[in-house]
């Protein structure tokens, strides 16, 4: 999500705030008659100190990194429990051990902020409030630092965590937990959450079932049929898997079975093949059939 959009949701959860709704069908109404039309941005003196540091960062990401260090600064003096301002700070850094202390510490807010009454109410639809929404990012790219700096297990954690609490995952990360959990060799979690996840068909969760099966099973013909069903899915994979180059720059859209798909899984996947005994050799001899 751009954070000009995520600006936009925030105004309409403030306009909405303003109204004094009777019942879900007032709501409705309401909702109807506003379709279309530009929501309004409220001005600083209409908002609280948390809203006018919200503001703040979500301008930072349209400065200069100078400018934007500035208002991140003063939203934190606003507010120095701002979840924003930390995400945008661990996205201004080079280095996962530097970012992931912000994300930690963006995190650290979410849990108090978001426990106990909040967690037992919530819990299962996270994305779908507004509020929790720079916690859960915060959570993501914190996966990705952990990751990076090659703990591995502790990743797979916050990724549970994330589908915990959101089984929607709307923020896609089911396809790097799976992943992750055929690097860890966790059979019974990967069945757990491939079951979850069972009509997923793009790339990503095709070619890591078929991964799947090698690794437990061998060159069977289960496996094989999965990598078949892979393989006419995105033409693209085999050959990128297989080659040295690494890939690290991404499309911002990928559609399926182009070639920004196989990039995008690619990107995750190929050292896990490449480390998977035996699972290149097999790959090449499937791809040149196929």
């Amino acid at each position: 999500m751009s954070k000009q959009h995520d600006k936009l949701m925030t105004d309409l959860q403030r306009l909405l705030r303003t109204q004094d709704f009777k019942s879900e069908a007032e709501m409705r109404k309401f909702m109807d008659s506003i379709v279309g039309q530009q929501i309004p941005s409220f001005p600083n003196e209409a908002l609280n100190f948390q809203e006018q540091a919200q503001d703040l960062v979500f301008a930072a990401y349209e400065l200069p990194p100078s400018k934007a260090k500035h208002n991140i600064k003063k939203a934190l003096q606003l507010d120095s429990n701002c979840i924003e301002a930390y995400e945008f700070l661990g996205s201004m850094e080079d280095t996962a051990e530097i970012a992931s202390a912000f994300y930690e510490k963006g995190i650290a807010i979410g849990r108090q902020k978001f426990g106990g009454k909040y967690l037992e109410e919530h819990k299962g639809a996270f994305w779908g409030f507004h509020e929790t929404r720079a916690f859960m990012r915060c959570l993501q790219h914190y996966s990705y630092c952990l990751y990076t700096m090659e703990k591995v297990k502790e990743c797979v954690v916050v990724l549970e965590e994330m589908i915990e609490l959101n089984p929607n995952d709307n923020q896609g990360v089911r396809d790097q937990l799976l992943l992750y959990l055929i690097q860890l060799d966790e059979r019974k979690k990967f069945d757990k959450y491939a079951k979850m996840f069972k009509e997923d068909s793009m790339a990503f969760p095709l070619f890591n079932r078929a991964l799947f099966a090698f690794k437990t099973e061998g060159e069977t013909e289960n496996a094989n049929k999965q990598l078949q069903k892979a393989l006419k899915q995105n033409k693209f994979v085999a050959g990128k898997l297989l080659s040295k180059k690494q890939i690290n720059e991404l499309a911002d859209h990928y559609g399926i079975g182009d070639e920004n798909e196989a990039n995008y899984y690619t990107h995750f996947a190929q050292q896990i093949w490449q480390q998977t005994k035996g699972a290149t050799e097999w790959l090449k001899k499937h791809s040149i059939k196929s």
